[in-house]
């Protein structure tokens, strides 16, 4: 099969309807809480009063203080995406027991993916954008690959995903992966402007509240939605049989 942009969407909607019942406590637990703790770090950080000259530090700072909890957020991100890929390419009729310890098992090399994905993206970023978006695109699909054929080790993940992201593919990736950006950030956008419209209803604290598990909710919604996204592309970019 062809990656093609409205094949990917089609293919993911199909997708989310058949696994949902798993698919939501799966983004629950392992999307929408640990984000809701980095959005709390975040608003209790201080940027807001930080000058603009002197934010990058502080950014430094709010990591090198908050290291471990960060990383035990995107750790607890990247276990539920790998789930996720396993729920849809590990073969149906699983419990929601059996897709968590199946993940488990098989966690540290999907970490391994992830971390080499992203250090190949930042230093395609260092150079320029484009360089940094495709190495994202390339990659997109090393994770699907890995959950499908775990035996096949990390090394022939990342050649299948550089296979099957060929020609255009990669800006059918990046396409399915903006497009889904672009959705969370115009819901945070309405969603702010909701909640400053009820902050003058009720208590500015609850608004306040209300705003921080908003924002959890989208994320969490965003990133599973690009999991199913790379489902349904990995699958689409089957290679054709033969006659």
């Amino acid at each position: 099969m062809t990656l093609g942009l409205v094949g990917v969407l089609s293919d993911a909607r199909s997708l989310w309807r058949s696994e949902r019942e798993l698919l939501v406590p799966i983004a629950g637990m392992f999307f929408v809480v640990p984000m809701l703790g980095i959005v709390l770090m975040l608003a209790d950080s201080g940027f807001a009063d930080v000058a603009p000259e002197k934010l990058r530090e502080a950014v430094i700072a709010f990591y090198v203080a908050n290291l471990l909890p960060i990383l035990l957020a995107n750790l607890a991100i990247d276990f539920g995406t790998f789930a996720v890929l396993n729920l849809y390419l590990q073969g149906g009729g699983r419990t929601l027991g059996e897709v968590l310890l199946l993940t488990l098992r098989r966690f540290l090399p999907y970490v391994l993916i992830d971390i080499t994905a992203a250090l190949l993206f930042s230093f395609g970023s260092s150079l320029f954008l484009l360089p940094g978006l495709f190495a994202f695109a390339r990659t997109w699909l090393a994770g699907p690959a890995f959950a499908v054929a775990p035996e096949r080790g990390v090394i022939e993940a990342f050649r299948q995903g550089w296979r099957r992201s060929a020609g255009f593919g990669w800006i059918v990736l990046l396409a399915a992966a903006g497009l889904t950006f672009l959705g969370a950030m115009l819901l945070v956008v309405v969603s702010t402007g909701l909640i400053g419209g009820l902050a003058a209803l009720i208590n500015a604290r609850a608004a306040l509240a209300v705003g921080y598990v908003a924002t959890a909710l989208i994320g969490g919604l965003a990133w599973s939605v690009l999991a199913v996204l790379r489902v349904a592309a990995y699958r689409r970019s089957e290679p054709r049989q033969g006659m």
